[in-house]
């Protein structure tokens, strides 16, 4: 039988997401600069002081928003199945994965806090988030390497860093070219620096 605290919990979670819900779509239509509590407990048809409630200042909302949104895309990770045969197709298949997640995911969301960041309090925690997004990677990287041992293609994993060229090289062509990673652009980045290094490592 639900009990009535349970009930008030529930009704509390389900406030959380629909400001959050609201967080998303502002950022996501208008950016981080239309992001104030006023905006948020209207769009959220709640009232300002419930948003103060639970967050202090528009980026400690902000802040909890992309982590629930990373934490949903942890859980998502989780039922994916990136093996795709050999550990070049593999490969490409997590790169292809990580720029749609860039572009469309919570690290969509994650930049924008880069770029508000105002005090040390704020970069520490924004990187402890980004650090909680590496760790992410190389679990899909390991997931690959070790589909790959398996097969016999490679003999042992290469260090943490062989691991994070892939996302590295993607971010990189990101700025240069504005946002953009041809699905060429990506095979070459797989076939010339991310499986060479990889193989390398293998034969040490």
């Amino acid at each position: 039988m639900m009990t009535e605290s349970n009930k008030h919990r529930r009704r509390g979670d389900q406030l959380q997401n629909d400001i959050y819900a609201a967080t998303y779509r502002l950022l996501e239509t208008e950016g981080y600069s239309a992001i104030n509590f006023s905006r948020i407990a209207r769009e959220a048809n709640t009232s300002r002081s419930v948003v103060y409630r639970y967050w202090d200042t528009p980026f400690d909302l902000v802040f909890a928003a992309v982590q629930q949104r990373m934490q949903q895309s942890e859980e998502e990770l989780n039922n994916l199945d990136f093996d795709r045969g050999s550990l070049r197709d593999s490969l490409v298949y997590v790169g292809q994965y990580f720029i749609l997640e860039s572009n469309n995911g919570p690290f969509r969301l994650f930049k924008m806090l880069f770029s508000e960041m105002i005090n040390q309090q704020e970069r520490e925690r924004t990187g402890q988030m980004l650090a909680k997004a590496t760790g992410a990677n190389i679990k899909m990287m390991d997931y690959v390497l070790q589909r790959a041992v398996q097969r016999g293609e490679i003999t042992k994993f290469p260090p943490k860093a062989t691991k994070l060229i892939l996302f590295e090289q993607i971010r990189y062509t990101f700025m240069l070219e504005n946002g953009l990673v041809s699905d060429q652009k990506l095979e070459e980045i797989v076939d010339h620096v991310v499986l060479p290094a990889i193989l390398y490592f293998s034969k040490q």
